[in-house]
């Protein structure tokens, strides 16, 4: 008998412990469980601000990461790859830092939900009674030494707006319970829900959205805006790449037309920087604009086309001087920037004593085929640029930006240092070693034209739709300069829900600090009201307890000595 109660009463022990589940809920509502949360992920926060973060394009390269990680190396030393397995390299797309979210926004549903009842309870059920005492220590009370019957009170507390309840009657004493704006107890848990929202959508902006940037250049082709083919595979063509200008020369707005095409359906549309469109779920903004591209074809000897394409310099320039030349009668003969034609290297192995070169050739306007020919080279020394001259009658002269020389009846000015698109070029079909160096400057006219050197035994002058054929049988033709603009192309499931989020927060936070809830008990006595009650502290419930006071005493016929409050 007694080892059957006592197997009993262990198994009534068992059965009554705390469950898992229970013990989750309440670690998960738990205050300083919610702070320690947030304190986690404001320090994660931190280190992907401090700590490096690796490059977005180089994740998926393997060669681009290692190459990133080793340059980490010189900062980091043997913590590098312990770091970056950790994923420290990376926080924000780390699983961990994504686990943390989760768990955040897994606490914030359970807190929201588990304040759900209480709120509805409190909203549809309110305590009608309390105790006498309270009247006596209430934050907010007040009395009114008047006798008036409790229909007076009542009217009173309904031209305030409040809902008035009588609750019941005892001692000779009338019980009241006035509940103002009870529905903005809501407010609290709309905030709750709306950081929630605020929450997932940002999630789902991270693991669902789509963000991506991309080149467009005019006369190319469709570029697929997606790594891997397939059937959803979009393809975004750059139909007009416009820089608006004013009368003044002033930019006053970008603009790209393009043409987005799914399967067999083409959409045109116009975006801008602060007007995307929209084709296939996707909005596409335009992120920047470019004028550092050029259209070049390549033919090999047989005719064969061996290159068809754009050749970007991808903001790559060159520092050239800009000379402005005329004659004895002031006939301006050139006045241009001067592309830098060959190099010297130097004795040293470094590039600080490497001089460019470049030949300024002035052909006489008389039309007798007269040229005076000029050597100009220049190198930039402590963080400035000297540039020298000579030629016929011309010692080795430097001269400044806005100086001038004098020679052969010529008067030569640097008017500026211009910066003008550069690149060096490898694999390039037709170069004899290979590699070539292609710039990009403008005319007298102010028509580009194409300056290579590499492609020929002297440097070859592209003129736009002009053929230059090498020794070597190659042909290459300038199409001239196009325009190109950066498109964002974009996807965020997410934003309905932050926007949602937004909304929810300013109407949850402005019911709770601008409409705050009121709750007030009322004993009314045959020569005594007494008020007691609840209110956020940005209300002034005191004062308008007060106030109520003594518009009670007011409007009484009779005044009633003060008396003191029944124990």
């Amino acid at each position: 008998m007694t080892a059957r109660a006592t197997a009993a009463d262990g198994a009534r022990s068992t059965s009554s412990g705390p469950s898992p589940f229970k013990t989750l809920w309440d670690l998960l509502t738990n205050l300083k469980f919610a702070l320690l949360l947030v304190g986690t992920a404001l320090v994660a926060s931190m280190l992907g601000v401090v700590i490096p973060q690796m490059p977005a394009p180089m994740r998926a390269n393997p060669a681009a990461r290692d190459a990133w990680l080793e340059l980490q190396r010189s900062d980091f030393g043997a913590l590098t790859t312990p770091m970056y397995r950790t994923g420290l390299f990376d926080v924000f797309h780390s699983p961990w830092f994504s686990g943390l979210w989760v768990v955040i926004i897994v606490a914030v549903t359970v807190c929201t939900v588990s304040r759900l009842r209480p709120t509805i309870r409190s909203v549809q059920r309110p305590p009608l009674r309390v105790p006498d005492r309270y009247f006596e220590t209430a934050h907010y009370r007040a009395s009114a030494n008047v006798s008036l019957p409790p229909v007076a009170v009542t009217n009173r507390l309904r031209a305030r707006h409040y809902r008035v309840l009588q609750t019941h009657t005892e001692d000779g004493a009338t019980y009241l319970f006035a509940d103002r704006f009870p529905w903005t107890s809501y407010g609290t848990f709309l905030s709750h829900l709306a950081l929630l929202m605020l929450l997932v959508g940002g999630l789902m902006t991270v693991f669902v959205g789509f963000d991506r940037t991309l080149a467009l250049a005019e006369t190319t082709s469709g570029v697929p805006v997606f790594d891997t083919p397939g059937p959803g595979q979009i393809f975004i063509k750059m139909v007009d790449a416009v820089r608006g200008v004013d009368d003044n020369g002033n930019v006053v707005d970008f603009r790209s037309h393009l043409e987005v095409t799914r399967g067999g359906k083409t959409i045109t549309c116009t975006a801008t920087v602060n007007d995307p469109c929209s084709a296939f779920g996707y909005r596409l903004h335009q992120a920047a604009f470019f004028d550092d591209v050029a259209r070049l074809r390549i033919e090999g000897p047989g005719g064969q086309l061996l290159y068809d394409d754009i050749l970007d310099f991808d903001g790559e320039t060159a520092v050239v001087p800009s000379f402005r030349v005329t004659d004895s009668a002031g006939t301006v003969l050139f006045d241009e920037d001067l592309p830098q034609m060959g190099l010297d290297a130097g004795s040293s192995p470094g590039r600080e004593d490497d001089l460019a070169l470049a030949q300024l050739a002035i052909a006489n306007r008389a039309g007798d085929g007269a040229v005076a020919s000029f050597v100009v080279w220049w190198r930039q020394v402590a963080g400035q640029y000297i540039v020298a001259i000579a030629g016929p009658g011309l010692d080795p002269t430097r001269i400044d930006p806005g100086g001038s020389v004098e020679s052969s009846g010529l008067r030569i000015t640097l008017d500026h240092l211009a910066s003008i698109p550069a690149r060096q070029v490898t694999d390039l079909p037709g170069a004899p070693d290979g590699v070539a160096i292609f710039q990009m400057p403008s005319g007298a006219d102010g028509v580009p034209y194409l300056y290579a050197t590499g492609i020929d035994s002297v440097g070859a002058v592209l003129a736009p739709g002009q053929e230059f054929v090498n020794t070597g049988n190659f042909s290459y033709v300038f199409g001239g300069r196009v325009e190109a603009a950066g498109i964002n192309i974009r996807r965020d499931p997410g934003d309905t829900f932050i926007w949602l989020a937004v909304g929810m927060a300013m109407v949850g936070l402005g019911i709770t600090f601008y409409v705050p809830r009121r709750r007030l008990w009322a004993k009314v006595t045959p020569n005594r009201v007494l008020f007691a009650g609840i209110a956020e502290r940005t209300t002034r419930f005191d004062r308008e307890l007060r106030k109520m006071s003594d518009e009670l005493e007011a409007s009484s016929p009779v005044p009633v000595p003060s008396a003191s409050p029944p124990e």
